[in-house]
């Protein structure tokens, strides 16, 4: 069983007016070694610092970083670019043929998709000639799977949440019930692109969060990753080539091998699925 919580937007930075190394995060902080640039390992516990640059010049970007993890193939390099936020038509391809959602669902693995929407936004999304969908959502629905209204019983906000550990416990809740459980929190991209005097209550929000999945005491793994930097340097609106964090904590986590790229996860998390589908 394995949770993936995508958090858009969190690099790492060395400099101390970040606020992730200002505020307190003890959860966090321990889960990362401090926002650490050196990969380690402990009981039940990995941590990698993956490049989110892929080999292509320019500041990284949604669309292509996002598809990246999801596929395992160096989306930013197939283009030449970086692109941005909702994937286009080769990367709408990719996506089809290798997103783990479509992959996991072939093999008949229960794959869930958390993120609850607004109506308004689903049916904009319905109405529209163009893709509105993120590299998950759209890699979601391609796969068959529902996105779900905010109001469903078994979807959870990205984000913005009023309990967020409360919000953590019913994610770990979730992630015992499939194999594959995935929540992308955008907010804190969101943040520090439009509302940076808000990004350290999302923060906050999301250690919150991280500190109700543990304290639920889930069989599931959690693993936490992210496209691009940009919530750790609030102080400009744009992404940053800074390297990101993968949080792996769980039974699976000894299993963690060396990465150093995007790229990287979604390979591993195949193999990992395969033992997995006995377990449930």
């Amino acid at each position: 069983m394995l949770a993936l919580l995508f958090v858009d937007g969190l690099g790492l930075s060395q400099d101390p007016r970040s606020p992730l190394k200002r505020l307190k995060l003890p959860v966090l902080q321990a889960l990362s070694g401090g926002f650490s640039w050196q990969a380690f390992n402990q009981p039940q516990l990995a941590y990698r610092v993956l490049d989110a640059g892929l080999g292509v010049e320019g500041l990284p970007q949604s669309g292509t970083g996002q598809t990246t993890l999801l596929t395992g193939h160096n989306a930013a390099q197939m283009l030449g670019h970086h692109q941005g936020p909702h994937p286009l038509s080769k990367l709408q391809t990719l996506l089809r043929q290798e997103s783990l959602q479509v992959w996991a669902a072939q093999r008949g693995l229960w794959v869930w998709h958390a993120n609850g929407y607004r109506q308004e936004y689903l049916e904009k999304v319905q109405k529209s000639r163009r893709n509105l969908l993120s590299a998950f959502a759209f890699a979601a629905r391609v796969a068959g799977l529902k996105l779900l209204p905010l109001e469903h019983p078994l979807a959870l906000p990205p984000a913005f949440w009023p309990e967020p550990q409360a919000a953590g416990r019913r994610f770990a809740r979730l992630a015992e019930a499939h194999h594959l459980t995935i929540l992308e929190n955008w907010a804190l991209d969101y943040a520090a692109h439009r509302q940076p005097e808000s990004l350290e209550a999302r923060i906050l929000e999301l250690e919150g969060f991280l500190q109700g999945f543990l304290e639920a005491r889930s069989r599931a793994t959690l693993i936490l990753t992210a496209d691009h930097g940009n919530a750790e340097e609030p102080w400009h609106p744009q992404h940053t080539q800074n390297p990101v964090p993968l949080i792996v904590c769980g039974p699976l986590a000894p299993l963690l091998p060396q990465m150093c790229s995007l790229a990287d996860l979604a390979p591993w998390i195949r193999a990992c699925l395969g033992p997995e589908v006995k377990k449930l």
